[in-house]
């Protein structure tokens, strides 16, 4: 039998092997902690069921939750890397389109192998940290195997800082993003319950000393999803979706994981006409490319505008449309005299007026999706209506997706951010948790996490698909 026929056992053995050993490797209870502040991420975890459970008296010892404002895509590479303040990643998820080699990179070979996984990425800066198969078990056998595997990065999670001798320890708790999209927000809120009592008996064992903060990178939608079909409007169109750029026909689609949003790649003379095409796709939002190197046009069912940055000002140009619904506001920023005699407002002027927006600070995030946090950078970025995504075909055999993130929209953007410490306001930026939490003035614990999986059937699999 060949190690590709072997890979989903295997896969299959570890969801069953995970919480046995979670349980034969659990803690001691009684322990003083040394960890003087714990700030813990959680992936996907939405700031409104936050908001619902501590509604329900959940987290009490935390002061009110903020909306953390994710990136555009929101998605955790770009996320992570904003708020972390770390090298940009390859590429905006791990399935990437690599320029320079001119071909897809990022393999489930590589999740595998942890090491190209974590190693040189922001995953580093972590002292905590789930092995790096762990992600993709969560799939298999859904909701079930997700709820288990986020029981077990828990329990590893809590062992690893409970062991820990540094002041300030920062983990990250990855299966939370997979119980949103296979489990939907009930089995959410119950692995965040257990969360809740963890951290109580963290506090008690420290004599109430240990200071938590928590926050999420990006939020998720929750409903029933459908696909969008673009790669078929695509090739009806004349375009060819290719694993390299040939000719202006070629257009590069990286379809990894099931997300809310599309990262193109194509030739410069082609964005214009790829982008027109994505807008008119039933379950597009909009698309919008690089037209210059100070300006994106945006497309939708609304019409066309241009988005304008003067160094760190913006500017908003109706040009036949309103894609995101921002003509009301630019004419309050310039009535209100915040705007300069060329139409430009500053980017804390557009934070501020649209923080309560359905697109919050669109201007800046779009221009850092194609600017910032990500080395191989699209040429065309689409974003999806609430209810659509796109994604791997592998995956979508395996998930009935419950909950996705990466769109524009407020429910896929907005994760959260709560401490016991200090109140953090309605609304927070990822480039302002750096700061807020100090996440820069400290160092790290020492990794506690695989490189290679819990046994080496993994690795020598992974090099046998190669």
């Amino acid at each position: 039998m060949s190690f590709r026929r072997l890979l989903p056992i295997y896969l299959l053995i570890c969801c069953l092997i995970l919480p046995v050993r979670a349980w034969i490797n659990k803690p001691v209870r009684g322990a003083r902690i040394t960890p003087q502040r714990l700030v813990l991420v959680l992936d996907g975890v939405p700031y409104q069921t936050i908001k619902d459970l501590v509604s329900e008296g959940l987290f009490s010892r935390f002061k009110e939750p903020a909306r953390m404002i994710s990136t555009f895509p929101s998605l955790t590479n770009p996320a992570m890397i904003e708020i972390l303040g770390t090298s940009d990643s390859p590429g905006y998820e791990d399935h990437y389109f690599d320029r320079t080699r001119n071909r897809l990179a990022g393999t489930i070979q590589d999740r595998l192998r942890g090491g190209r996984f974590i190693q040189g990425t922001f995953r580093e800066t972590f002292d905590y940290h789930a092995p790096a198969y762990k992600g993709a078990l969560g799939y298999l056998a859904a909701p079930a195997g997700a709820v288990l595997l986020a029981q077990a990065d828990l329990s590893s999670f809590s062992e690893a800082f409970r062991k820990s001798q540094a002041p300030v320890f920062i983990g990250y708790i990855g299966e939370t993003d997979s119980l949103a999209h296979m489990g939907g927000e009930k089995h959410l809120k119950s692995f965040l319950q257990t969360l809740d009592r963890l951290i109580e008996e963290l506090i008690t064992e420290s004599d109430g000393r240990l200071q938590v903060e928590m926050f999420s990178d990006h939020g998720n939608h929750y409903t029933e999803y459908r696909e969008v079909k673009l790669g078929n409007a695509l090739k009806r169109a004349g375009f060819d979706t290719v694993k390299s750029l040939v000719n202006p026909r070629s257009v590069v689609l990286p379809r990894h994981g099931l997300v809310g949003s599309s990262e193109l790649f194509t030739f410069p003379e082609s964005r214009e006409k790829v982008a027109v095409l994505c807008a008119g796709v039933e379950g597009v939002d909009f698309a919008a490319f690089v037209s210059g190197e100070n300006s994106i046009e945006m497309i939708s069912h609304n019409g066309r505008a241009r988005l304008l940055r003067d160094g760190s000002k913006f500017k908003y140009e109706n040009a036949g449309g309103d894609p995101l619904d921002l003509d009301g506001i630019s004419t309050l920023i310039k009535n209100s005299g915040e705007m300069d005699e060329n139409g430009f407002a500053s980017e804390e002027i557009w934070w501020q007026r649209t923080r309560s927006h359905r697109y919050v600070d669109p201007l800046r995030r779009i221009f850092d999706g194609f600017n910032k946090n990500v080395r191989n950078r699209a040429d065309v970025i689409v974003s999806y209506r609430d209810g659509y995504l796109l994604g791997s075909p592998v995956l979508s055999i395996f998930a009935r997706m419950r909950a996705t993130h990466g769109n524009m929209l407020r429910s896929e953007t907005e994760g959260f951010a709560i401490s016991t410490r200090r109140g953090l306001g309605e609304a927070v930026r990822g480039i302002d948790l750096k700061a807020l939490f100090e996440l820069d003035q400290r160092q790290i614990a020492g990794a506690f996490f695989s490189g290679e999986g819990h046994c080496r059937i993994g690795p020598t699999m992974a090099k046998s698909l190669r």
